[in-house]
């Protein structure tokens, strides 16, 4: 009776060593590979930390780990999600979606580097002390309150993810 129980452990050590030998990465082979034609798993997770962002039936953007991640409502300014964040995620959904968000200069710096990426004909307006400009305008950046206004050209669904730098004046 223990060699059966011993056999068994060792069945299920190699069955349990093979599965995560060929079964545990989630990750996709390139196409023409091995398993072409086979049905591939899903992506794998967001690491942990990460996170995600989604309206109903829209578009998915995978925030940055520490990313602020913008919340409904926030269609104008007035309801702006404030960030802290150097980084910050949003989704434009439905294409009409507007997406406010409001950032301030820390003491003794000013803004250096505003660089989005972005999924869809997403566009930003920033506005500080009253004037408004685009994110190539780097002559404009100036300390202060900022407003960032985030919609599509195109009225289709988008998703964007803002990384901010800051530098002494």
């Amino acid at each position: 009776m223990a060699s059966l129980r011993s056999a068994a452990a060792v069945v299920i050590t190699a069955v349990t060593a093979a599965l995560v030998a060929c079964g545990g990465d989630d990750t996709p082979t390139e196409p023409g590979g091995d398993d072409a034609g086979d049905e591939r798993p899903p992506p794998p997770t967001p690491e942990a930390g990460a996170s995600s962002s989604t309206s109903a039936g829209g578009p998915v953007v995978d925030c940055v780990l520490g990313a602020a991640i913008e919340g409904e409502p926030n269609d104008t300014a007035a309801a702006a999600n404030p960030f802290t964040e150097l980084s910050f995620c949003g989704v434009i959904s439905p294409g009409t979606d507007v997406d406010y968000s409001t950032f301030e200069t820390p003491p003794g710096q000013t803004l250096s580097y505003f660089q989005a990426v972005i999924n869809g004909k997403v566009d930003f307006e920033l506005t500080v002390n009253g004037k408004t400009f685009g994110p190539a305008d780097t002559d404009q950046f100036v300390p202060g309150k900022y407003t960032v206004k985030a919609f599509t050209t195109d009225k289709k669904p988008g998703n964007y993810r803002m990384r901010l730098q800051f530098d002494p004046k």
